[in-house]
């Protein structure tokens, strides 16, 4: 039986859309956010936009100016660090209560996240990597069995993942990565939590090692040259 699931509110649909934009960097961190031409361009109310808005600067995803209205939130190398050392220490609990707590079918699943990862990467296919390793971490969540882990790790990385997107492509990034995954998925099978928790761990400090390295030179690609939007 097939479970029924309300459609999402318009201000809800521009928000997930927006996210996805600011994520993949279609808006450059410090770039205003228009709110007439994102009505015109998803053919909606500047009402659901502002909306929409307001839900994103929960997330810290953008920032209301004074008499200047949105811009998208630009964090400092400080603050980025601060987020992966803060993301560290969550997710060894997440893949170590995943290794202990996910039912099989949950186990099965993120073993293909990490086989898509595996295969995004054979194809260096930056956008296939990037969503094949939250859907991995969306399992994680969904298996570790505690609803208020989930909830911080899912405020974090909704400021973390449009900086993690654009460090895929330094240092061989997405082979390392993938090489991390796959060693993560065998001790997950194995039901090895310490041995889970040990290895996001280690991935996660070389994640904070790209970022520091390469912050600058991603900040600058952001303000050079934004990505265009699919519906432009």
């Amino acid at each position: 039986m097939e479970t029924y699931q309300r459609p999402l509110k318009i201000s809800q649909s521009v928000a997930q859309k927006l996210k996805d934009e600011i994520i993949k960097g279609v808006y450059a961190p410090g770039q205003r956010i228009k709110i007439l031409d994102i009505a015109k361009r998803f053919g909606v109310s500047q009402t659901s936009v502002r909306e929409a808005l307001k839900v994103l600067e929960k997330s810290d995803l953008v920032t209301e100016l004074p008499h200047k209205g949105y811009i998208v939130t630009q964090l400092n190398l400080s603050e980025l660090l601060d987020i992966w050392k803060i993301k560290e220490r969550l997710w060894a609990l997440a893949f170590a209560w995943f290794a202990e707590r996910a039912t099989d079918e949950q186990i099965k699943k993120a073993k293909s996240c990490v086989k898509e990862f595996r295969d995004a990467y054979l194809e260096n296919d930056i956008d296939k990597a990037f969503e094949a390793n939250f859907a991995l971490t969306d399992v994680v969540l969904e298996g570790c069995g505690s609803k208020k882990l989930a909830s911080l790790l899912d405020s974090t990385e909704d400021q973390a993942k449009r900086y993690r997107y654009l460090s895929l492509i330094y240092d061989d990034n997405l082979r390392i990565s993938s090489q991390y995954f796959t060693e993560i998925a065998y001790a997950l099978e194995a039901r090895n939590a310490q041995k889970s928790a040990d290895l996001i761990t280690e991935y996660i400090q070389f994640s904070a090692k790209v970022i520091k390295e390469r912050y600058h030179d991603m900040v600058s690609r952001y303000k050079e040259k934004p990505r265009k939007s699919k519906t432009e």
